[in-house]
């Protein structure tokens, strides 16, 4: 086995990271690779946890043997957004790291239990496909904590569910469940949360047993200029947060949302 094939047994080690990350890379049988990560206890999204994410994929992406992805997380929630307590992170650092998970080659399923928020949501979108449970919950919140959304999702988002929907979610903030997602087309299977895994799985050996030069190259055509195209909006929606991050409606708006209620808006 070269340096570039996945293991059937085991990937890298499962064994926290300096930032208490977890990611474990394995082979299912088949031309299928799952890339599971954890950040305990909520899974929140951050710097450190998508660079590890971007590298495990990386790594299948380089692997000749492996044909599609599961992309899967461990615990209650896929992933709950930004931790507000936490000092935050500049978002050219973040996104940085984001465009390393939108260059992979191959497709990509997602399995999303529980809470997908904000930057959450937005890494669900680096999937090709998502399954989802009737308990997921899925938000772009970023207006209620009085920022502009970021890791691409302004430009993401509109293509999977259209531009008027996206508005709409993107405006309101509001959280929908995993029946509205299938509904919409954010996801694209509706199962009970105990099937998740195994759907996305399934829906992934689909994809592998086809030609993987061939699935590769149609996936490239239908993603001709994505990457270019989020690098720009990366830019601009990180030059928007740098201007809001310093109002004092984004501070009121962090402290609104920890204590659970509407924010009181200044428009300064």
């Amino acid at each position: 086995m070269n340096q570039h094939q996945v293991s059937p047994d085991h990937g890298p080690s499962a064994e926290p990271d300096a930032d208490g990350n977890i990611i474990n890379v394995t082979r299912a049988d088949g031309h299928v690779a799952v890339v599971r990560f954890a950040r305990p206890p909520s899974n929140y999204f951050s710097i450190p946890l998508i660079t590890a994410i971007g590298g495990a994929l990386e790594q299948v992406d380089a692997d000749p043997d492996i044909h599609a992805i599961v992309l899967a997380a461990e615990g209650r929630n896929f992933c709950a957004g930004a931790e507000l307590t936490q000092e935050h992170e500049e978002p050219e650092h973040i996104y940085a790291a984001a465009h390393r998970l939108f260059a992979i080659r191959k497709p990509i399923v997602a399995a999303v239990q529980g809470a997908a928020i904000g930057g959450g949501l937005g890494l669900t979108l680096v999937a090709d496909f998502r399954v989802v449970a009737p308990s997921t919950r899925l938000a772009v919140n970023f207006v209620k904590i009085g920022i502009h959304p970021g890791f691409a999702i302004t430009l993401l988002l509109p293509r999977v569910v259209g531009q008027q929907k996206a508005a709409e979610l993107l405006y309101t903030g509001r959280r929908i469940n995993g029946e509205e997602a299938l509904r919409i087309g954010l996801a694209d299977r509706l199962v009970e949360e105990g099937a998740l895994f195994n759907t996305a799985l399934t829906l992934a050996r689909q994809i592998a047993e086809n030609a993987p030069l061939a699935v590769e190259a149609t996936r490239a055509t239908l993603r001709e200029g994505l990457l270019e195209d989020i690098r720009r909006q990366t830019d601009t929606e990180a030059r928007k947060q740098h201007e809001l991050r310093v109002t004092e409606d984004f501070a009121e708006g962090i402290l609104a949302v920890q204590e659970r209620r509407a924010g009181n808006w200044k428009r300064r």
